[in-house]
């Protein structure tokens, strides 16, 4: 976020907690939000944060300008032939559909998660998005919107396959490799679920 931004560009020496209380606008309503939730994103981590840091004091007020062509070549090219992990720190339906589905066609293989699923403005993105959900209910509810469902489940009985990544599954892979995750125009077509952690 630009509060996040501009905290870690003037200020040292806040912490986590403060930093991740500025997500709001970065994460929307998602319910892991520490500003809009009730916290416990995967990516509240140190390192995670460390990381974070690094990158946006890395941002000058001048890199800050609207997505234009030059942009959107530089992030094509950094994208080619790779991995992308959509959303690894917050909403990636944030982002304009051009530039995803960009994105997603020169990359190898792309992961994304969107808990904004359910809103009229997000519809489009199932293509290239799981929907977040928790429940078989909300999976259901996904499909109806044009979506598959990542399930981060408490009870793992839900009609999806077990990530591949997971405890449970034995870390047979990992997201990189996998891609199911990567809505309905990439490698999977069924609901994928992990137990909660």
């Amino acid at each position: 976020s630009q509060e996040q931004w501009v905290l870690a560009s003037t200020s040292k020496g806040f912490g986590m907690k403060k930093f991740f209380a500025l997500d709001g606008s970065n994460c929307l309503d998602c319910p892991f939000s520490m500003g809009n939730g009730n916290g416990g994103c995967y990516t509240h981590k140190f390192q995670q944060y460390v990381g974070f840091l690094s990158l946006l004091r890395s941002v000058k007020l001048q890199d800050l300008t609207p997505l234009d062509d030059d942009k959107m070549r530089a992030v094509n090219d950094m994208c080619y032939d790779t991995y992308v992990r959509f959303g690894t720190y917050g909403e990636p339906s944030l982002m304009p559909k051009h530039l995803v589905e960009s994105m997603s066609m020169v990359a190898k293989s792309w992961t994304g998660y969107t808990h904004q699923w359910s809103k009229d403005w997000a519809k489009d993105y199932g293509k290239w998005f799981m929907a977040s959900t928790h429940s078989q209910e909300e999976a259901d509810t996904a499909t109806t919107k044009e979506y598959r469902s990542f399930i981060a489940t408490e009870r793992g009985d839900e009609k999806a396959v077990s990530c591949p990544a997971s405890k449970e599954a034995g870390y047979k892979s990992n997201c990189a490799k996998c891609g199911l995750c990567s809505g309905l125009l990439g490698k999977g077509n069924k609901d994928v679920k992990i137990l909660q952690h």
